[in-house]
């Protein structure tokens, strides 16, 4: 299982916005929207802001993984928000999030989005790969290091 094959350039947003946790889901969805065949938007923002008043998944060390199960999607999707200044999703650590994973998998799905948030932690942790992406300029060399680096 690989990473890069749940990525699409319409995906990754590089110059990622906004003004708290829930206009952050919000714009998460909104970029899933365009890589998936969603019926139901609200329906997942609303799994996405339920699961995050049980515990933030902002993760720390500038990364950030929302995910739910929904019944509108048929297969595992990824698309990634990437921001240079970092936004505050009240991450464990108190430090703003860099890179906002959001990850949709089948509500009758396996393990294998446990599998993908896995390889994002392994990834993404390490801070030259961080400050790498950080200086991508194109959604396209995002995926390109991801590809080369996994």
């Amino acid at each position: 299982m690989k990473l890069s094959d749940y990525l699409c350039e319409s995906g990754i947003m590089m110059d990622f916005q906004g003004n708290s946790k829930s206009e952050i889901i919000r714009n998460l969805v909104e970029l899933l929207s365009n890589t998936a065949a969603i019926s139901d938007t609200g329906k997942i923002i609303e799994m996405l802001e339920e699961r995050e008043k049980l515990k933030t998944t902002g993760i720390g060390s500038g990364i950030a993984i929302p995910h739910c199960k929904s019944l509108e999607v048929d297969k595992v999707h990824i698309v990634i928000g990437i921001s240079k200044e970092g936004i505050d999703f009240q991450s464990l650590d108190n430090k703003p999030a860099n890179f906002f994973f959001l990850l949709v998998a089948p509500e009758k799905g396996g393990s294998e989005h446990l599998k993908a948030s896995a390889k994002i932690v392994r990834l993404f942790r390490d801070a030259s790969v961080q400050e790498k992406l950080l200086a991508a300029n194109t959604s396209k060399e995002v995926i390109k290091f991801i590809e080369d680096n996994e």
